[in-house]
């Protein structure tokens, strides 16, 4: 196919977003709309090479697959190979361990569904994850392997009827993307290739219509030169206008990828959006964007964890740094390897399974030693740091707590709940009902240990909040419910995590980075005022007790390393953050009558001491109470609820 010098500019404008929103930049909320960008430029590369080579009589699946591993396969195994061992010097056994799972995950361009199972593309912890940025290849590899052979199916149908497929595959695959995240999966949205093969789709109807003589005459004339200049700008509002708290990707795609679409089908090197896009330095990072995609995330990541630091001036060094190795893996890894055409299919596919043998294998034997925690607790802990390991992590794990006759708990309101609600509350009289998030289980779990509470219900699934609307999440349907079974509910008790109210300098709640010394007390108060507004809307006639949140560990007891005395504490920043986070919410408290409030900062008075208490580690993680600690703190919390503590109108 003619080559065009606009792709390669729309590969700049796709690639610059998503690094600098990578790195934390404010001003590009949206970056990660580069990705939608790159899988339309994907289809349309792709399936135009496809149509070219059929039509010449020259394609073969053995070619086009050859040309892939040739294109993919050499930056993304010495990026990875690289990575391994500054990971292995830099991580922590358990991170060392997912790193592992990641490599043998890319290894087999699988990395999208175990990225799925372990993290979130948008959660704080994705900012130390090396090679999360690999699902978005392993969407692409799974659909370069499925593609061509759907092209050669339906070949005989013509290259209208093949349109007209594919047009009903994209729009089947953009229905199940909107009604995943309507049903509140946006994890399996965004990493799956069902949910993401429309965008590809849309850059393969684009390549369908320009192999048209009607579609090519109307690019080549210019008479569709300002489609490319709206196109342009449907992508840069994406960037500069949606963020995390965009449902995404479903219908909000469209508009990158609309606008890629619109840049791919209109733009000519005689237009203004063509010659910008033309420019030599912008389609030089166009050719490098591969490795640049590639390199960013782990010079980003490796960084932020070599030195503990997450300022804007080192992250953007660090861009500088990856961009550095783009331009060495293009020039002395990408070109080399894409222009040996002579090598033999059965070299060019034995090297490759090696290749991936290998990695893959270093991926496993990183997994199998659990991150190669025993030579990491042998070699890099000083003695008293090991024997606090080995004294307190055990006590580090999540509570498991049963059904007991009239105390249960639930994520939802399935159709017995009401039903046993009822017959509690014949036998007991009206209950307590715990509702709001992974922290409210805390609370139920700390409740349920005194035995001061026989009939105890708990309605609390992790990452809800009253403030953001969730299709998982029952804060509207408890109020229906609450409605209709008032006279079996004593007392309502809603608690929900405070660091979630508490910002980082991207305005992300819930993130390490607000926690790092000097960090700003940053807080979030519209959400504030939202949670405030929904606990005014439970029935009047229930006792509604806001039990304000208690303040957090924010120390990663995962890492061994963080078992030293010095480190074994509770984050004096995170301590100083609360204060003033509790303040505003008492505040708020205040100005309202439609709900009590308590302080349950102020009633477990958490100094650094805190997070050992004896033998017992009272956290589990940064965040939430350790069995153990649900047990020392249960009766404090009990009292409150009970009413032995000074309440907060």
């Amino acid at each position: 196919m003619k080559y065009r010098p606009e792709i390669d500019g729309l590969r700049a404008v796709a690639i610059l977003p998503v690094v600098l929103y990578h790195a934390g930049v404010s001003w590009f909320p949206g970056g990660f709309v580069g990705v939608d960008v790159f899988f339309v430029i994907s289809g349309y590369l792709i399936t135009s090479i496809i149509l070219g080579e059929r039509a010449a009589g020259s394609f073969t699946l053995v070619g086009f697959y050859g040309r892939r591993i040739r294109r993919i396969f050499p930056a993304l195994f010495v990026m990875m190979g690289i990575s391994y061992p500054v990971a292995w010097a830099l991580l922590d056994p358990s991170a060392m361990a997912e790193f592992s799972g990641s490599i043998a995950a890319s290894t087999v361009f699988f990395a999208n569904v175990y990225f799925l199972e372990v993290s979130g593309y948008f959660a704080t912890a994705a900012e130390f994850k090396p090679l999360l940025h690999n699902w978005s290849l392993s969407v692409e590899e799974q659909f370069y392997l499925l593609f061509p052979m759907a092209v050669l199916l339906t070949w005989r149908a013509g290259a209208k009827w093949q349109g007209r497929i594919f047009l009903a595959v994209a729009l089947i695959s953009l229905g199940l993307a909107q009604w995943q995240i309507a049903r509140g999966n946006e994890a399996r949205a965004f990493f799956l290739l069902y949910a993401r093969l429309w965008e590809l789709m849309v850059g393969v109807l684009v390549a369908y219509w320009l192999a048209t003589p009607q579609g090519a005459a109307l690019r080549d004339g210019g008479r569709l030169r300002h489609g490319a200049l709206l196109g342009l700008a449907l992508i840069l509002w994406a960037v500069f206008t949606y963020d995390t708290e965009t449902p995404f990707p479903g219908l909000a795609a469209l508009l990158p990828c609309v606008g890629a679409a619109l840049v791919i089908a209109c733009a000519t090197g005689q237009s203004m959006t063509g010659r910008l896009l033309g420019w030599r330095p912008v389609v030089f990072v166009g050719l490098v964007s591969y490795s640049l995609y590639l390199w960013h995330v782990p010079a980003l990541v490796f960084t932020r964890i070599g030195t503990g630091r997450d300022d804007l001036w080192l992250m953007l060094a660090a861009c500088v740094l990856a961009f550095a190795l783009a331009v060495l893996s293009w020039r002395h890894v990408e070109r080399p390897f894409r222009r040996m055409h002579a090598l033999p299919p059965l070299r060019l596919f034995g090297t490759a399974a090696v290749c991936m043998a290998v990695l893959g294998g270093l991926g496993l034997l990183g997994q199998e030693t659990d991150g190669f925690r025993a030579h990491y607790l042998a070699n890099r802990l000083d003695p008293e740091t090991r024997a606090n390991y080995e004294r307190f992590s055990p006590t580090a794990t999540r509570s498991r707590v049963a059904d007991d006759g009239c105390r249960f708990r639930d994520e939802e309101l399935k159709e017995d709940f009401g039903a046993r609600l009822q017959q509690c509350a014949a036998q007991h009289g009206p209950g307590i009902f715990v509702l709001g998030d992974s922290h409210a289980e805390n609370v139920y779990n700390a409740l349920r240990s005194t035995e001061r509470f026989p009939f105890l219900v708990g309605l609390t699934r992790g990452g809800c909040r009253p403030y953001q609307y969730k299709a998982k999440c029952s804060y509207e349907a408890a109020i229906a419910f609450l409605e209709a079974h008032r006279d079996a509910v004593a007392q309502v008790v809603f608690h929900v995590s405070g660091s979630h109210y508490i910002l980082d300098h991207r305005n992300e709640g819930d993130s390490d980075a607000a926690f790092e010394p000097g960090s700003e007390a940053r807080i979030a108060d519209e959400n504030i005022t939202l949670t405030s507004a929904y606990l005014a809307r439970l029935p009047e006639e229930l006792d509604v007790l806001w039990l304000g949140p208690f303040a957090e560990a924010r120390v990663d007891l995962s890492n061994p390393g963080n078992y030293s005395p010095e480190r074994l504490r509770f984050n004096p920043v995170s301590l100083a953050h609360f204060d003033v986070l509790e303040a505003r919410i008492e505040a708020e408290a205040k100005a309202q009558n439609a709900y009590r409030y308590v302080s349950l900062i102020n009633a477990l008075d958490f100094d650094q001491d805190a997070l050992l208490q004896g033998d017992c580690l009272t956290f589990w993680d940064v965040d939430h109470f350790s069995p153990c600690g649900e047990h020392i703190f249960g009766p404090t919390i009990a009292d409150l609820v009970l009413g032995k503590a000074p309440l907060t109108q």
